[in-house]
């Protein structure tokens, strides 16, 4: 894929992530439903799945992640928490996918593990670095137990789900790639 077409890619995925957290996250916490944040992780971490398998290049994944973070908090009101977890999500996933070397195999497993990796670095990043960095409430009175606690049970919920998202995202990728070359060779003489 061309750098140019890779920035659409990455552009696209920070987009499609940003609009993720605020139409189905609202819809979550609209109907109250149990585990929203490791839900909507999941399906961010499965767009940037996508998002690597298409261009694969460090660095990518925290710039889609930074792109979402701004559309999250621009709609319907600035909470710098859902900034900073979607930051330190995107970062989490971008060095787990390269210490793994996830796209160069092409690998399911490695992409799995990859992403589910980064749901668990990216929660407890975010437990700590909202008690210990921001102060924020929650997380202060929790300590650390419960912020490991909180993020083994987001970590395992979000990592159960991407088993059948990461295979999606590939497929989607997969479909994605060969669209330009369909294209060439329909305007071909």
């Amino acid at each position: 894929m061309s750098r140019r077409a890779g920035i659409v890619a990455v552009v696209a995925a920070g987009v499609i992530w940003g609009l993720t957290e605020v139409f189905v996250g609202d819809v979550f916490y609209r109907f109250h439903l149990p585990m929203r944040g490791a839900s909507l992780t999941a399906l961010g971490m499965a767009i940037l799945v996508m998002a690597r398998f298409l261009y694969d290049r460090p660095g990518t994944s925290v710039a889609a992640a930074l792109i979402a973070a701004s559309l999250r908090c621009l709609v319907p009101k600035l909470y710098i928490c859902h900034f900073i977890a979607i930051a330190l999500e995107g970062a989490a996933f971008d060095i787990s996918w390269s210490a793994l070397v996830a796209g160069r195999r092409r690998s399911l497993r490695r992409a799995w593990a990859s992403s589910a990796s980064g749901a668990f670095a990216g929660f407890l990043s975010f437990g700590f670095t909202g008690a210990y960095a921001f102060g924020f409430g929650r997380w202060v009175e929790a300590g650390p137990v419960g912020i490991i606690a909180w993020s083994a049970r987001s970590g395992a919920f979000s990592s159960l789900l991407l088993l059948g998202l990461v295979p999606l995202a590939a497929l989607v990728a997969a479909r994605l790639a060969r669209v330009p070359a369909e294209m060439e060779e329909k305007s071909a003489p």
